[in-house]
């Protein structure tokens, strides 16, 4: 996975208040609980004490308390009572499982994907605020694919699959022939335009010979793993394509509407149309769990046409963000660790 990037994980109603909750997202084991004021908190989801699961535990006066021993860690990760040490006794700060900075924002829980930033310095929220979709009703869509993100994104953005996967459904009409697709990257987010036509012989265009079409542009990506169908101003489908691990993605996928006005019937509207989306997505899934290797990039074997253009440029950036990610900080000295304990024998 990319590092130094925000990935939308979760959505906001998957952690109540109260109790914690086991995800596994980014290949980490994961527990995710909101402190009593209610924000996200999401450390590794291992006791530094004896390495039981945390989320067995239960939260406790706002922080969360490992079900073997009792010991109890704040929001902040650090030991907040070892019952054996007593209600005043040492909480050694050896004892600290890893906590990894969160947002909540549009509904989803964001995590931080790289080292910590002690000034707080981080990245806007990829998110498409630019479409007003705060104004817009929406419903979900949840289904987990047995494959790697990356193939999940690709698959979002192959405009030749279309009259061959979704021939009875999108791809109706048989318009085979692809024409470019233009696309652009402007900052962290790709553009595309899409123009499937019939083929009656006539030569495609290249995307190179094409210039920035007049119209709206249909697919736009932001990294690390936001996608949006742009259908009209007021009708648009937004995708997250979250990394459970190497091999399962999980799949959010949102259809956001504003032209149903009656405020009873937007949501209902919203919950059905995103539905029909089910059929359409289990259409894609069945050829892109197939696919070998399971990770998808330029290095997976792949031999591409000039229609997959779209998918040559996300991997492209997504290779330069990946040589341009620091590394993560080499891990602290366990004997260090000890003597903080008070265990060393030193």
């Amino acid at each position: 996975m990319l590092r130094e990037q925000w990935y939308a994980v979760l959505e906001s109603d998957e952690v109540k208040v109260g109790k914690p909750f086991y995800y596994k997202r980014l290949g980490y084991d994961l527990v995710f609980w909101r402190s009593e004021a209610g924000k996200i908190v999401a450390m590794e989801d291992r006791c530094p004490h004896r390495q039981a699961k945390l989320s067995l535990g239960k939260i406790v006066d706002g922080n969360i308390e490992c079900p073997f021993h009792g010991f109890q860690f704040n929001s902040n990760g650090e030991c907040a009572l070892v019952p054996a040490n007593g209600i005043n006794g040492a909480k050694p700060k050896a004892m600290r499982p890893r906590v990894f900075p969160t947002q909540e924002a549009h509904d989803f829980i964001w995590l931080w994907h790289g080292e910590a930033r002690a000034t707080g310095d981080y990245p806007p929220i990829p998110f498409f605020t630019e479409q007003g979709l705060e104004n817009f009703s929406y419903s979900t869509l949840r289904k987990r694919w047995n494959t790697h993100y990356t193939r999940a994104i690709e698959n979002q953005l192959d405009v030749a699959h279309l009259p061959f996967v979704h021939a009875t459904t999108i791809g109706r009409g048989g318009r085979k022939l692809v024409n470019g697709p233009y696309t652009v990257l402007e900052g962290e987010t790709l553009y595309v335009w899409v123009n499937n036509v019939l083929d009656k012989g006539q030569p495609g265009l290249k995307p190179g010979e094409m210039s920035r079409p007049a119209g709206d542009w249909l697919i736009s990506f932001k990294y690390p793993n936001l996608w949006l169908n742009r259908l009209s101003s007021k009708f648009m489908l937004v995708a997250a394509f979250v990394p459970i691990d190497d091999e399962q993605t999980m799949m959010y996928i949102r259809f956001y509407q504003n032209f149903v006005s009656a405020k009873p019937l937007r949501k209902l509207f919203s919950f059905i149309a995103a539905q029909s989306s089910r059929k359409i997505l289990t259409q894609d899934e069945g050829v892109v769990i197939s696919q070998r290797p399971k990770q998808g990039g330029l290095s997976s074997g792949d031999k591409y046409i000039p229609a997959d253009r779209p998918i040559l440029l996300y991997y492209m950036h997504r290779n330069e963000l990946e040589r341009n990610a620091p590394m993560p900080e080499p891990p602290a000295n366990p004997d260090a660790e000890l003597e903080v304990a008070g265990l060393s024998e030193h």
